[in-house]
């Protein structure tokens, strides 16, 4: 297959484009091979083996599956990795949460009717020094039997100085508040206890938990089943 010259210009062994590069198959229908004029990305259809040393100045985006023998980056960035946590919780300064409470379910932690700003502590263990954390959400139920609760959570970090450990906000949720005519059994999700938009590159002296308050009021509880972290992984 040829190329017109109207595509590639310019001295002989130095071609430049001079408009977008598109290879179609036989019917014209499908373009297997893109070559982008002002950006050089570049667009693959089908497999692309390589058998030598490849440089890459820019990201590599991989939508199907990638394997290597010898796969070698110098950075692969993963974006909206979801993680769990839902073990190794303790009642916080404030008592009032119930943990590893002696029953058959896999609760986090549950906070019974009529106490007032409990709070607990849910260590984020496993995150890796360079990851960035850009948002988290609460997984659980609140059931308010007509009664009013309040649940609040905050993502903090501690770090390392040689005067003590400082201890520092990262984020908070905004409360969610279930009141009067809006007392009902609620699902802790991302669609009411969501807080984004973070951008905490995780550093070599730190580490990373949640700060969960909670205030309910008589026949009312909170079940947690954990904390959800969306991190970018580099």
């Amino acid at each position: 297959m040829s190329v017109s010259d109207n595509i590639l210009k310019g001295l002989p062994g130095e071609p430049t484009l001079q408009g977008d590069l598109d290879l179609k198959d036989s019917d014209q229908s499908t373009t297997l091979f893109k070559v982008a004029r002002d950006t050089g990305n570049t667009t693959i259809a089908g497999t692309a083996a390589i058998t030598g040393a490849v440089t890459m100045a820019s990201t590599l985006a991989v939508t199907g599956a990638l394997s290597s023998g010898a796969f070698t980056p110098s950075s692969v960035v993963r974006t909206g990795q979801k993680r769990l946590y839902t073990a190794n919780a303790k009642a916080g300064t404030t008592s009032g949460w119930v943990v590893n409470a002696g029953d058959n379910l896999n609760s986090l932690a549950r906070l019974p009717a009529s106490q007032t700003s409990s709070t607990l502590v849910i260590p984020l263990d496993g995150l890796k020094v360079g990851d960035t954390i850009t948002a988290f959400h609460l997984v659980g139920q609140v059931e308010s039997a007509g009664g009013n609760v309040t649940i609040d959570a905050a993502l903090r970090k501690q770090s390392a100085a040689a005067a003590d450990l400082t201890d520092a906000s990262v984020g908070a949720m905004t409360q969610l508040a279930l009141t009067g005519g809006t007392a009902v059994d609620t699902i802790l999700s991302a669609a009411n206890t969501a807080k984004t938009a973070l951008a905490d590159v995780v550093g070599a002296d730190e580490s990373f938990y949640m700060l969960i308050t909670g205030t309910t009021a008589g026949s009312t509880d909170i079940d947690l089943m954990g904390v959800a972290i969306t991190v970018t992984e580099a």
